[in-house]
C-alpha cells in the first residue's frame, strides 16, 4: 500500500507543530515567554495541527474566497503572514535602534561630563 504525498505532508505538519509546541514550552519554561505570549503561540501550534489532520475544513472559506485548490489558499495567507512579520519586525527593531541610540548618547554625554569634572578637579 502506497501511501499519498497528502499523508506525508499531513505528517510533516502534525510533527512540525508538535515540535514548535515544545519549543514553545520551553521558551515559556526559561522565562524567554510570559504566559499570554505562550498561550497565543500554543493556539496557533494547534491550529496548525488541526489542519494539518483535517485540511477539508476551510473549504467553505476558501470556495466563498474563489481559490481552486487549497495549497493556493495556503501560499497566499502564507504571504501575507510573512509580510505582516516582517513589518513587524521591522518596526521593532528600528524602535530598539532609537532607544539604543538615546542610551548611548545618554552614556556619552554623562561620561564626558565626568571626565571633564575630573580635569577641573586636578
Amino acid at each position: 500500500m502506497a501511501l499519498s504525498t497528502t499523508f506525508w505532508i499531513q505528517l510533516l505538519g502534525i510533527i512540525f507543530g508538535a515540535g514548535m509546541m515544545y519549543f514553545t514550552f520551553v521558551k515559556y519554561k526559561r522565562k524567554e515567554l510570559n504566559k499570554t505570549e505562550c498561550l497565543v503561540w500554543f493556539a496557533g501550534w494547534i491550529l496548525l495541527i488541526s489542519l494539518a489532520v483535517k485540511p477539508s475544513s476551510l473549504d467553505f472559506f476558501i470556495g466563498r474566497l474563489k481559490f481552486h485548490r487549497r495549497l493556493d489558499f495556503f501560499v497566499v495567507l502564507g504571504f501575507f503572514v510573512l509580510l505582516g512579520l516582517g513589518f513587524f519586525n521591522y518596526s521593532t527593531v528600528k524602535k530598539m535602534e532609537r532607544k539604543l541610540e538615546r542610551y548611548v548618547r545618554k552614556e556619552a554625554i554623562e561620561e564626558a561630563i565626568e571626565k571633564k569634572t575630573e580635569r577641573i578637579a586636578k
